[in-house]
């Protein structure tokens, strides 16, 4: 393994970016989907059930006709025993689907419901903004979706098909305000 790699998923760090204190390799995750106004407020899962409209949750968001779940997107790190740099993002999916897995979610039996076409609902990377078609995996005990892009001209299909070099990742994080490279590489 990279010795880098290595640090990296070994040792404890602070992000000069954010202040952000890191025993792991960093993760992204996206706190709403982006189409969902920054001053809309995350209510209980519970609230789906109770009001009508727009609402978003930690696990679901409703935009008028449109449904989103919380899903990962998993890319495969290149020279590590199985790692994953794993991104929180956010699915569009028909709302059938959507109200069969929150019908399931409570129960964490998601996995149940298979393989689902989605569509990829935050801009990743930054500047790829139209909507990616993807497949939801479902999984077992209460994980969320994994989230697989179809679309074979879209940056992180390769990457998440073929795995990604650590340099990559970096400047991934680092297109997000993360600058992790520098901690590694100046330790």
């Amino acid at each position: 393994m990279d010795a880098h790699l290595a640090r990296m998923l070994t040792s404890s760090r602070q992000c000069r970016c954010c202040g952000a204190t890191f025993a792991q390799l960093l993760s992204l995750a996206c706190d709403r989907p982006d189409l969902c106004p920054e001053d809309m407020p995350q209510q209980d899962n519970s609230a789906l059930l109770a009001e009508r409209g727009d609402i978003l949750t930690d696990d679901f968001c409703r935009l008028g006709d449109l449904h989103f779940l919380r899903c990962v997107l998993a890319v495969p790190l290149i020279g590590s025993d199985n790692e994953e740099f794993i991104l929180g993002t956010w699915a569009s999916v028909s709302a059938e689907d959507f109200i069969d897995y929150l019908d399931l979610f409570d129960m964490q039996e998601g996995e149940s419901l298979g393989n689902r076409p989605a569509w990829l609902s935050n801009a990743i990377p930054p500047g790829v903004s139209e909507p990616v078609a993807g497949m939801l995996h479902m999984r077992p005990l209460g994980q969320y979706p994994e989230m697989k892009i179809s679309e074979t001209g879209h940056p992180l299909y390769p990457l998440q098909k073929n795995g990604a070099e650590l340099e990559e990742l970096f400047e991934l994080l680092y297109s997000y305000g993360h600058d992790v490279a520098s901690l590694v590489y100046d330790a």
